[in-house]
């Protein structure tokens, strides 16, 4: 999912708490000075004004309780459906619940009226009318980001027919959308229909590259099951979102996730969870417990660069690169081994202990002798967690690998890519480095399909068990 996209859809939360807070405090100043109808005075005893402070924490409590409402109405959902008439009765709705609620509380729990009805239905007009003023800005600024070919998505078509020409039609007048064209069986100008052939599926790699596509809808129900299969790792491992448009004797599918474009059903084989609002969380977790431990750690730190200075010549810490998808970037680490020990590695590669691309001697002579220590206990690992905090590191996932292992990757290899690396991983607390490659990626892939909050806590809580047993390489 865009980022584009997750922002915007995210600042629809702190705009509505805005808009609520605002709707309130308004109702509150302006109801000692009008009424709902100029020139129609209703009777008002400004000693029944509550205190402001009174005021503000009702409308804190409200506020909350309307997001609350929102949020289970699917108000924040990140993928936006629904048609802006469908939201603003929504909208409607949940706000009048919503008041209906409160009066129901100060009559049943408080034992009294609301001070005032006019400030009620303030309320009531105010939220209302500004949570969607808010909503309409969202679209203008979504709009102009589009304008600007910002979250726009670049879809392909696999194979044409009827349903795939009715989605291009729809596609095609969605400016959140940028459709290339479509593959199919064989490269032929078509009579018929308006989705444009611009190559065979043995070009399939070759045009996502060139045109950037993000997304894949298979049209053809009737490839064979093995270029299907072929298809879907390809997407996973690129990264490139997958929908099929089914036909009615396949519509029975588990672990699926399906969309409406007017009357035309696409269903999406997610390869993980860890999406909209998922994205958002691991974002959250990994910042305020990356920060939380580094803080926490500073005895650790100080203590382990005093160690290393009178251990051996060079520097406290370690830079390596590492490659996630199409980006190299700086891993940090407490030193422990010795100074250039990059430059003698490819005199040690014959002694390779592991299967695969990675590189492992178990008893490597580049090691230091506190380096030892450290790698046992994984505290040379600990200066990761500032690439946790600015964002190039996850706490939990697959562990990042040096550009030269991922350039000897298989096909399937590249699925771990799905989601940003981690620190620790399911891998690291089943076997550390003792396990073949293929079984790391086995259960990066596991870990991806299958993540939770929860799975990411199991994780850490191993990881620290690990750590404290000093089972590391």
């Amino acid at each position: 999912m865009k980022k584009s996209k997750i922002i915007l859809g995210v600042l629809r939360l702190p705009l509505d708490a805005i808009a609520t807070m605002s709707a309130f405090l308004l109702a509150y100043y302006l109801r000692p000075i009008t009424d709902l109808i100029p020139g129609v005075q209703y009777q008002f005893v400004p000693e029944l004004l509550p205190q402001f402070d009174e005021y503000l924490r009702l409308s804190i409590y409200a506020t909350v309780f309307l997001i609350t409402l929102f949020t289970l109405g699917r108000l924040y959902s990140l993928k936006i459906t629904e048609k802006f008439s469908k939201v603003f009765i929504k909208i409607i709705f949940f706000v009048s619940a919503w008041l209906m609620f409160i009066i129901a509380y100060y009559f049943l729990v408080v034992h009294e009226l609301f001070f005032s009805r006019i400030a009620l239905a303030h309320i009531w007009l105010f939220t209302i009318s500004f949570v969607i003023t808010g909503r309409i800005l969202m679209r203008l600024i979504q709009s102009v980001l589009l304008y600007f070919d910002i979250g726009r998505r670049r879809v392909l078509f696999i194979g044409v027919n009827s349903l795939a020409d009715q989605c291009y039609k729809r596609l095609k007048n969605d400016k959140r959308y940028n459709v290339i064209g479509a593959l199919a069986e064989k490269h032929e100008s078509r009579k018929l229909g308006a989705l444009k052939i611009i190559g065979t599926l043995d070009q399939l790699e070759h045009i996502t590259r060139k045109f950037g596509v993000e997304e894949i809808i298979q049209a053809e129900t009737d490839l064979e099951d093995a270029k299907t299969s072929d298809l879907l790792t390809f997407c996973r491992s690129n990264q490139i979102k997958y929908y099929f448009i089914p036909d009615v004797l396949r519509m029975q599918r588990t672990n699926v996730e399906m969309e409406m474009i007017d009357d035309i059903p696409l269903i999406s084989l997610k390869q993980t969870s860890l999406e909209g609002w998922g994205y958002v969380y691991k974002r959250v977790f990994d910042f305020v417990f990356s920060l939380i431990f580094i803080i926490l750690l500073i005895p650790i730190w100080l203590t382990a660069a005093i160690l290393i200075k009178i251990d051996s010549r060079g520097p406290v810490f370690y830079k390596s690169k590492r490659k996630y998808k199409n980006k190299v970037f700086n891993v940090y680490k407490l030193r422990s081994m010795v100074m250039d020990a990059d430059k003698v590695k490819s005199e040690l590669q014959e002694l390779n202990e592991r299967e695969g691309p990675l590189f492992k001697i178990k008893n490597d002579p580049r090691i230091t002798r506190l380096g030892r220590f450290l790698r046992k206990t994984s505290i040379d690992e600990l200066p990761q967690l500032f690439n946790v905090l600015i964002g190039t590191l996850s706490l939990v996932g697959p562990r990042p690998h040096l550009p030269e292992e991922v350039a000897q990757y298989e096909k399937h290899h590249y699925e771990v890519f799905a989601i940003k690396p981690g620190v620790t991983g399911l891998a690291q607390v089943s076997g550390r480095s003792n396990l073949d490659f293929e079984e790391e990626v086995k259960l990066d892939v596991y870990y991806i399909t299958n993540w939770s909050p929860w799975l990411d806590i199991k994780v850490i809580i191993k990881s620290i068990g690990v750590v404290l047993k000093a089972d590391g390489c």
